[in-house]
């Protein structure tokens, strides 16, 4: 097994990165709890949001990926607009 490393960055729409914020907080907990995450962390540089991750294995990472939790916490930030860019990037 190799060991995974991901970089999602987001850039909040003007005046709504303490709500973009919110929602990636509701991220982390579970993540962390999620079978082979080594790391999950959350960043914040200005406007951006970086959510660094490193996984055991790519099928761990993969299976991040299509965790309901993460699909309904972008979908949601992204439809209200608390997302103006997102850019995602195995490191």
């Amino acid at each position: 097994m190799t060991l995974q490393t991901h970089i999602t960055v987001l850039e909040a729409a003007p005046g709504r990165c303490e709500e973009l914020g919110g929602y990636l907080r509701d991220l982390l907990e579970p993540t962390r709890r999620l079978e082979g995450c080594l790391t999950f962390e959350l960043q914040r540089d200005r406007r951006r949001w970086q959510l660094l991750s490193r996984w055991r294995s790519s099928s761990d990472l993969e299976r991040y990926f299509a965790e309901p939790l993460l699909q309904e916490v972008i979908g949601s930030a992204w439809r209200s607009g608390a997302i103006q860019q997102l850019q995602s990037r195995a490191a």
